[in-house]
């Protein structure tokens, strides 16, 4: 999974001077591409410092067991406190599924868990300011994110709990007792968000040249094409959003660049579904659940990013604002 970022980057750059080599026309299209990927990036950067680093103090700071106590048992009730959690516990999509498994381990429902870890990586202050500025300040936007995250994410939590039990989450840190867990320093979080920093850095720095490319470089009759059918537009995006991986706090700025070519409803399935499912995140939900729970987030979540995106794309986001 490491060398992921080197392998594409790599195929990238290597296409890229090919194409230069062959035709001295592709230079002007590469500075423009440069350019517009370099914006993207320096745009992106300061939110990613700002989340990694906030979400470090955060974990810090904030115990689980102040948060367990609060939250309800109702199961409805559980799933709609999980999913506006990471308002008040704002972590990146990076180190959500730590605080997930500790407020589980302090007693909160397995629903309440499954709908923090789903939706705090958007449904957070720091990415709302991110998305909000990506889009030049487009309120309408970033609060059709925000809602189609939270069904989305609210949904699938509230569905896998009335299906599942508790056994289904297999890593033992999930079931670990409080005494046999022990708290990172905060040199130890504050070295680790440093890590994180540059880990997804690279992601944004390949993401944000891929995003680039696709504006510049495919031809206007096949984007025309893709993007006239909302089916397959939402597929595409979809799909480039589990490829790409994009951390939380950086993935509007690449989909402010892909919006002027793709319609809103495929633009918001991008934005929701690559918080959701992505590559990392697979790797993850097939460490820590069982198979079918796995295979339940990963179908449940992609239908119904898909069907959403598809109901904003025929009138469902005016109509929700």
């Amino acid at each position: 999974m490491k060398f992921y970022p080197v392998l594409v980057g790599s195929t990238f750059f290597i296409i890229l001077g090919s194409k230069i080599l062959q035709n001295k026309e592709v230079l002007e299209q590469s500075a423009n591409v440069a350019t517009l990927a370099l914006s993207v990036i320096l745009q992106a950067l300061p939110f990613i410092l700002l989340g990694v680093f906030a979400s470090a103090l955060i974990r810090y700071l904030v115990r689980e067991d102040w948060i367990a106590r609060f939250t309800p048992k109702n199961a409805v009730a559980g799933v709609i406190v999980g999913s506006l959690l990471g308002l008040f516990i704002p972590v990146c999509d990076c180190g959500v599924l730590p605080v997930a498994r500790g407020l589980f381990r302090k007693g909160v429902s397995m629903q309440t868990a499954l709908a923090y870890l789903l939706t705090a990586p958007v449904i957070n202050p720091v990415v709302i300011l991110a998305t909000a500025m990506a889009f030049q300040w487009n309120w309408h936007l970033v609060g059709l994110r925000v809602v189609s995250t939270f069904l989305v994410g609210a949904t699938t939590a509230l569905l896998a709990g009335s299906v599942f039990n508790y056994r289904a989450f297999t890593d033992r840190e999930w079931h670990r007792h409080e005494h046999e867990s022990s708290k990172l320093s905060l040199h130890q979080l504050l070295v680790h968000a440093g890590d994180e920093f540059f880990d997804v850095g690279r992601y944004l720095i390949i993401s944000a040249f891929l995003a680039a490319a696709i504006q510049i470089w495919v031809p206007k009759g096949i984007l025309v094409q893709a993007t006239s059918n909302p089916f397959m537009a939402t597929g595409a995006m979809m799909l480039l959003a589990i490829a790409m991986s994009l951390c939380s706090d950086a993935d509007a700025f690449v989909a402010r660049v892909l919006a002027n070519q793709f319609p809103l409803g495929s633009v918001m399935a991008f934005l929701v579904i690559g918080q959701i499912i992505d590559l990392r995140n697979i790797i993850l939900f097939a460490k820590n659940f069982r198979l079918s729970l796995f295979i339940f987030l990963l179908v449940t979540s992609l239908c119904l990013t898909y069907v959403l995106s598809l109901s904003i794309h025929f009138g469902l986001g005016k109509l929700m604002f």
